[in-house]
């Protein structure tokens, strides 16, 4: 609305016009405008993005908008959804949960009963970026730090081992 105090999901008939609302989010104050949302099950629920708890979180919520359940959860904000691996049941996405200055690709199971686990290695601080295939097995992984240029390489997501190196600007 204009506003920005509600969120609405309404399905419509193209034939008809007939409205239906499936899902409705109120703040009094101002809501984030969510555009990056997933049917998951064929149809039978969606991934939703929310602040509702403080945080930027992914939410999954069932087809007739009732009760939600989180898929993240803790005290960071979901920066992005990078991939819904549904077949595999894994969730990726970006969060900065120890530094705000740092980016750090993430994954979480889709029925949201397990903390996130960090994808990008330990050994790596500083800014990630992840441009994941959709079968979610490789992914162009760009990272860089206070004093090391950007660097990218192919890598197999699973393990997160890198294949090829693609720039790695090494005489800077």
């Amino acid at each position: 609305n204009r506003l920005q105090n509600q969120n609405q999901i309404v399905l419509a008939d193209a034939a008809t016009g007939a409205l239906t609302s499936l899902f409705t989010e109120r703040d009094d104050a101002w809501l984030d405008v969510v555009d990056d949302w997933k049917w998951l099950d064929d149809g039978k629920r969606f991934l939703w993005v929310s602040e509702r708890d403080g945080w930027r979180h992914v939410y999954s919520v069932p087809r007739d908008g009732s009760t939600s359940t989180a898929v993240t959860f803790g005290d960071y904000d979901v920066i992005s959804v990078q991939l819904v691996d549904e077949r595999g049941g894994w969730l990726y996405f970006m969060a900065s949960p120890d530094n705000a200055t740092q980016t750090y690709l993430y994954r979480t199971r889709l029925d949201g009963r397990s903390p996130a686990e960090r994808v990008t290695p330990a050994g790596q601080p500083g800014s990630h970026n992840y441009n994941i295939a959709p079968n979610g097995r490789w992914a162009l992984h760009s990272w860089s730090r206070f004093g090391v240029p950007p660097t990218t390489e192919l890598i197999q997501l699973r393990g997160h081992q890198p294949t090829r190196s693609m720039v790695d600007n090494t005489e800077l």
